[in-house]
């Protein structure tokens, strides 16, 4: 329960940073679109920089202290913004600055969180404990953006960092009551670089990891247009405004809230494999739906159907490497997984931009959410997932 805690609280802060940050990076230079695109491309960078790197620590050192000193780190961080502020100093290099360390500090932090999951509860509550995380984290969500807007119209996008510090600190907090099993720490006498090709080769040897990894990196292609082109779509096809766009948001993540809800309920009834395909599969036939919605009342249904794949394939995901990989090395394949997927994220983004810049945003959601169905039919006939 600690650990749930301190994430619903972290994820809040969060929720409240991704908006303050962009708002503050707009204000100081001057409504920059292209300012805060790169306030959003800087935290990306960290995942290719040190995802991998950060994997092995966490198999090297003890994960409970490192996700202490991460959220510790980033809760003084995040603090640099409102105090430079507060002295009349803050430039816009220390807010991509600041962004840039709290995403580093997270690449150690959530493979940590996502090796200690399997050390913290039995086998058979695996499932249901991923969840429990994925749900309250997307809770904080619903109301965060709109929280987050009301307060930096009250005081401030610099001094919502305050509560984003606040965050982190209680997050830490929490972190001391947890007592995790010890685990077996990855082997001594090994370079960094033997460390990092064990586990590619570990992957690699293994078909449920590596058909999971590639479903990953599908499903990164599936969702990630959804995010960037949505206000496109809302501004563009449906004349909305600002309002509408964030009931549209509120419904993914209430999706995502509900289906978290249900896999609790079935614990390890849920076929991880199946799940994996379903999830994609509902994001796939949800975005493609989504560029085809004819009103914001059907758009906010696809939306929902949205987020409740993306909770399914996320839960489905994480509880087959948790399982599936043995403790030592959980650290540097969670990392891997996640590098693998953020690397796609980038050129994706790119691509579906450019589409919708040359064509419409509605056929680059439809395309790349073909792509990712025509792959749900390769996961349903893999014996991988089937066996998972």
């Amino acid at each position: 329960m600690a650990l749930i805690a301190g994430q619903l609280v972290s994820r809040a802060g969060d929720a409240l940073f991704s908006l303050a940050s962009v708002w503050l990076v707009l204000d100081l230079t001057n409504n920059n679109p292209l300012a805060s695109s790169a306030a959003l491309a800087v935290e990306f960078l960290p995942y290719l920089l040190f995802g991998l790197v950060a994997g092995a620590y966490v198999d090297r050192w003890d994960r409970q202290r490192i996700m202490i000193a991460a959220d510790t780190i980033r809760g003084v961080v995040t603090l640099v913004v409102p105090l430079l502020a507060a002295l009349d100093a803050l430039q816009v290099w220390h807010v991509f600055a600041v962004s840039f360390l709290l995403s580093s500090f997270g690449r150690l932090f959530h493979p940590a969180r996502q090796a200690v999951i399997p050390d913290l509860v039995d086998a058979s509550q695996l499932v249901r404990a991923n969840a429990v995380l994925e749900g309250t984290g997307q809770a904080a969500w619903i109301a965060g953006p709109a929280l987050g807007g009301v307060l930096v119209a009250l005081v401030g996008a610099a001094n919502v960092y305050y509560l984003d510090a606040a965050s982190f600190f209680f997050s830490a907090a929490t972190l001391l009551l947890v007592r995790p099993r010890p685990h077996p720490r990855a082997r001594t006498g090994v370079s960094l670089r033997q460390e990092l090709l064990e586990a590619i080769r570990y992957v690699r040897e293994r078909a449920i990891l590596r058909t999971t990894l590639l479903v990953g990196v599908v499903g990164i292609v599936a969702f990630a247009p959804v995010p960037a082109l949505l206000p496109v779509l809302v501004r563009g096809h449906f004349g909305a405004g600002s309002r509408e766009l964030g009931a549209l948001m509120a419904c993914f993540f209430a999706g995502s809230v509900l289906t978290s809800a249900g896999i609790a309920r079935l614990g390890q009834r849920l076929h991880r494999g199946r799940a994996l395909a379903g999830g994609l599969g509902a994001v796939g036939v949800g975005a493609f739906a989504l560029a085809l919605a004819p009103s914001l009342a059907v758009a906010g249904l696809m939306l929902l159907l949205l987020g409740g794949g993306a909770a399914l394939f996320n839960v489905a995901e994480y509880s087959i490497f948790q399982a599936e990989t043995s403790a030592e090395l959980r650290g540097r394949v969670i990392a891997l997984a996640n590098v693998t997927s953020q690397a796609v994220r980038p050129p994706i983004l790119i691509g579906a931009g450019a589409i919708a810049g040359l064509v419409d945003a509605r056929v680059a959601l439809a395309l790349l959410a073909g792509a990712a169905l025509l792959a749900v039919l390769g996961g349903i006939s893999s014996r991988a997932l089937r066996a998972a």
